[in-house]
């Protein structure tokens, strides 16, 4: 069962007190267990702090078929976003096929 939550203040201080540490100390794990004995806590807890204070997760990556899966979702939406997007042009440029070949056609300089 866990105990009772630590203030916010408290993780951060902690957090700033092991990154403040690690220059001076042999390794980071080192800063961590030296804050935690001063601070009466557990190192573990300390180096959750830490770790979350930089920035650090612990999402695993994604398994094969769990890409693959994300993949074909991102794909899928790729595609809608691009028929969008043509949808979206086509209807604030409509231009008939017979300016655009004339278009074309002016568009191109000839040097006197």
């Amino acid at each position: 069962m866990r105990g009772r939550p630590f203030p916010e203040e408290v993780r951060t201080a902690a957090a700033r007190m092991v990154a403040d540490r690690v220059p001076q100390s042999r390794s980071t794990w080192a800063a961590v267990e030296a804050v935690a004995d001063h601070l009466g806590l557990h190192p573990n807890t300390v180096r959750s702090w830490y770790r979350r204070h930089q920035g650090v997760t612990d999402a695993r990556p994604l398994m094969p078929h769990e890409q693959n899966a994300e993949i074909t979702r991102l794909r899928a939406e790729l595609a809608a976003a691009q028929q969008l997007l043509s949808a979206l042009v086509d209807t604030a440029h409509p231009i008939p096929r017979s300016a655009a070949a004339v278009g074309e056609a002016t568009t191109t300089r000839s040097t006197p």
